[in-house]
C-alpha cells in the first residue's frame, strides 16, 4: 500500500450479504418494476420497455435473491466493489460480478414460473444459449438497502455466427425503504 492513498474499498462479500438478509429484502422494494432493454454494440440500447412486477412475483425474487442455498448468492462469481454511485438521490455501494451460467440456467428453466417460456426458451434451449450473465448490485451505502439489480444476459444460438444477443433487466423500486430494516 503506497502512503497517503486513502481507505481501501470495502469487501464486497459482507456489503452482499447485508443487502441479501432476508429482512431486510422483505421490504427494501415493497413495488417495483423491471426496465428491459435490448443491448447493441458497445450496450447502446435498442429497444426498452417496462414490466411491472406483480406482487407473487416480487415474494418469489426476494426469496430467490435472500435464499442462502441455491439462490443468488451460489451463483455470484468474480465479486467486486465498484466504489460509489447516487441512485435516485441516494448514495449507493456498486458491486458487480458474473453469475453462473449453467446453474443460472438450470435455476430459471426449474423455477415453475414460466419465465424461460415466456422468452421462448425452454430449459434446455437457455442451457444451451445463456453464454454470459453479470450483474450490478446497488446496495444503500448507509442501510443497505437494495436500490437497483441489473442482470445481462448474453444469449447466443451455436448454430449462426451472429454475436450473443444481450438482454439488460434492471429491477427498481417504485418506492424505497427510508428506514433501516433492522
Amino acid at each position: 500500500m503506497i502512503a497517503g492513498c486513502g481507505a481501501e474499498d470495502p469487501d464486497p462479500e459482507p456489503v452482499l450479504e447485508r443487502t441479501l438478509a432476508p429482512k431486510r429484502l422483505a421490504s427494501a422494494i415493497p413495488e417495483a418494476s423491471v426496465k428491459v432493454q435490448s443491448l447493441g454494440y458497445e450496450d447502446r440500447v435498442l429497444e426498452e420497455r417496462g414490466l411491472e412486477v406483480p406482487a407473487t412475483a416480487l415474494k418469489q425474487l426476494r426469496a430467490a435473491l435472500s435464499d442462502s442455498s441455491q439462490g443468488f448468492r451460489d451463483l455470484v462469481l468474480g465479486l467486486e466493489y465498484d466504489g460509489t454511485t447516487e441512485i435516485e438521490g441516494v448514495e449507493t455501494d456498486h458491486l458487480s460480478g458474473r453469475l453462473d451460467t449453467d446453474a443460472l440456467a438450470a435455476a430459471v428453466g426449474k423455477d415453475g414460473t414460466g419465465v424461460a417460456e415466456r422468452f421462448a426458451l425452454p430449459g434446455s434451449d437457455l442451457e444451451r444459449s445463456l453464454v454470459e450473465a453479470e450483474f450490478d448490485l446497488y446496495s444503500g451505502t448507509g442501510d443497505s438497502v437494495l436500490r437497483r439489480l441489473d442482470l445481462t444476459l448474453s444469449l447466443d444460438d451455436p448454430d449462426n455466427a451472429l454475436p450473443p444477443t444481450r438482454i439488460r433487466f434492471s429491477l427498481t423500486g417504485e418506492s424505497q425503504l427510508q428506514s433501516n430494516p433492522e
